[in-house]
């Protein structure tokens, strides 16, 4: 360990940063109050380390996270500020360090704690059991004790490198087995949930996952370029899908100015069922709106129906002809490549539209992973609220979360993005055991509630004025043990998610400054 030295069987750290201190009911099993040394620097979120002793008298390290700090002074209390405002004089006191009333205090929770051997190296990491004592001295954890008490993958070539422990050099690496189990990332606009999507992406490009991400905001067009990538429009350079990625209740959903519940309804959904048990699941093979139109006349003597029912069923059908996404069947099975990223540009497209094509997307590739076609591919969804919202009835709801569920187990992971997490499919977002949470506005928060694994009351009271590109980032046991503020690294692609600089524009427009008042009212005019 790189801060302490070994004398014997004693371990002696080296820069203490603080004190334990009695404070109420602390310390105790969970929570250790320390004193700040006078220039020493900690800030909420960063990991401290603190000497103890466990019933059998084996040394153990406590691993604590801090969640607060405050400031300690007597001469500022608000009756000593205020003689000092109503009596002239000069108040002078001795600053922190040579002062025996000024200090900080800072609140931590404990994580962990690291049983030491008589070598005064890790013997074992266990859940804290351990009381650390009034008068114990503070230090900054050491990165490899932090790495394997928060469930980080050690080796960089099994990791992804997503930035750092915040307030510290300590780098957070996620396991790359972690995307099996799915992400979820949420943020206020400009919060910073973009940019940590595009280092994702890169650092599973470094790994070799294929990823499919639907584009809502075409924030990843430029990065997927250049990371040799290929961006697709839906109906446009034969990206199309067909109507056997559909269900029935996709293509009623689709077809416009069609009465529910009515024989014309029944007859359309009864030919696509039939068109998908005898074309696609018995022969694997795909079908489109002409194909549709041929069974509803065929299917129609079954039904007991007429001319005066069928016909405008089947001109009902043909309708679905306007959707320029529906023709043949996009070759995933040949695209998908390792490292290789689709982005799907789904800009301008109405909502029901995306949700139909998340959909078709998603049922292809469940049918051709569980085929095993396909290798592990990460499906990745913009502004999913959009797509996934908390309603029982839509099609794209239902689907995800039947991935959100079983794709660990088929060989398919989900990163969905969001900026309003109160909308979304409460179904589908207990199943993203990995979660970067940024800046959100505060009526959000309790949407959360079920995401922040340990995060401490003070830590989720901190979220909407995080600075932009830091995180909390929480998780499963098998994930991420702990929550934990990280500091987001640098983006080596383009980042796409930027505020267009309208200001430019108005300049360029010949506008250069703001103008006075008698320069844009014109009186008499």
């Amino acid at each position: 360990m790189d801060n302490k030295l070994a004398v014997d069987s004693v371990v002696v750290f080296t820069n203490p940063i603080g004190q334990v201190v009695c404070d109420g009911e602390t310390p105790n099993l969970r929570e250790v109050h320390f004193r700040i040394r006078a220039k020493a620097v900690t800030t909420a979120g960063r990991m401290v380390a603190i000497q103890a002793l466990d019933r059998q008298g084996d040394q153990v390290i406590l691993l604590a996270r801090v969640d607060n700090i405050f400031d300690n002074n007597p001469h500022e209390d608000p009756l000593s500020s205020t003689v000092s405002d109503v009596i002239p004089f000069e108040t002078k006191y001795a600053p922190e360090g040579d002062s025996t009333v000024i200090f900080r205090e800072a609140h931590s929770e404990i994580l962990e704690e690291a049983v030491l051997n008589e070598h005064g190296a890790v013997k074992l990491i266990r859940s804290a059991e351990t009381l650390a004592r009034g008068g114990a001295w503070v230090f900054e954890a050491d990165p490899g004790l932090v790495t394997a008490a928060l469930g980080f993958e050690p080796d960089p070539q099994l990791s992804l490198e997503v930035g750092k422990i915040h307030g510290s050099n300590i780098p957070a690496t996620i396991a790359r087995s972690t995307i099996q189990r799915h992400y979820f990332i949420c943020g206020g606009i400009g919060s910073g949930k973009s940019w940590t999507r595009g280092v994702i992406a890169e650092e599973l490009c470094r790994q070799g996952i294929p990823q499919i991400n639907v584009d809502v905001n075409g924030e990843m067009i430029d990065a997927t370029k250049e990371l040799d990538g290929i961006v697709l429009q839906p109906g446009k350079g034969g990206f199309t899908l067909p109507l056997s990625s559909l269900t029935g209740k996709d293509v009623i959903d689709a077809i416009p100015a069609i009465n529910k519940g009515t024989n014309i309804e029944t007859l359309v959904q009864y030919a696509h069922e039939r068109l998908l048990k005898e074309r696609t699941l018995q022969k694997g093979e795909y079908f489109g709106v002409e194909e549709l139109c041929q069974k509803i006349e065929e299917l129609a003597p079954e039904l007991d129906m007429k001319a005066n029912t069928f016909q405008p069923a089947k001109l009902r059908a043909r309708s679905l002809e306007r959707l320029k996404y529906i023709g043949a069947p996009f070759d995933w099975e040949k695209e998908i490549k390792p490292g290789r990223i689709i982005n799907i540009d789904c800009r301008g497209l109405l909502v029901s539209d995306l949700r139909l094509i998340v959909a078709a997307i998603a049922r292809d590739l469940q049918r051709l992973a569980t085929q095993k076609k396909i290798p592990f591919v990460v499906l990745s969804i913009d502004e999913f609220h959009l797509v996934a919202p908390n309603e029982e009835n839509i099609v794209a709801t239902q689907v995800l979360r039947e991935l959100a569920r079983m794709g660990r187990h088929i060989r398919i992971g989900l990163i969905l993005t969001t900026q309003s997490p109160s909308d979304v499919d409460r179904a589908i977002l207990k199943r993203l055991l990995t979660r970067f949470l940024h800046a959100i506005e505060p009526d959000q928060l309790d949407a959360l509630r079920g995401v922040f694994s340990d995060a401490s009351e003070d830590l989720v009271k901190m979220m909407p004025k995080m600075p932009v590109g830091t995180c909390i980032l929480t998780g499963a046991t098998e994930t991420i043990k702990h929550a934990t503020m990280i500091d987001i690294r640098g983006r080596a692609t383009t980042h796409g998610g930027t505020t267009p600089k309208i200001w430019e524009d108005i300049a360029k427009g010949g506008w250069p400054s703001k103008k006075s008042i008698e320069e844009v009212v014109k009186k008499g005019a």
